[in-house]
């Protein structure tokens, strides 16, 4: 997701040990929940983190 995201804006970072608590590993792939649940994406992963970029500009203190 790292790569895609350098397609909008390229963004700094430094790969560091995991911190107490932090996930083992996390997956963006919704086919499980379509074969198990029938439940389907209605966007994809460009459209998801151009919205959520778009609101965190628009709402730089999150929920106030």
């Amino acid at each position: 997701m790292d790569r895609k995201w350098d397609t909008v804006q390229a963004l700094p970072y430094k790969i560091v040990d995991r911190r107490p608590g932090d996930i083992a590993t996390c997956y963006a792939d919704p086919r499980k929940a379509k074969s198990r649940l029938g439940w389907d994406a209605k966007y994809g992963i460009d459209e998801m983190c151009s919205d959520a970029w778009r609101w965190q500009r628009n709402n730089p203190n999150g929920y106030e």
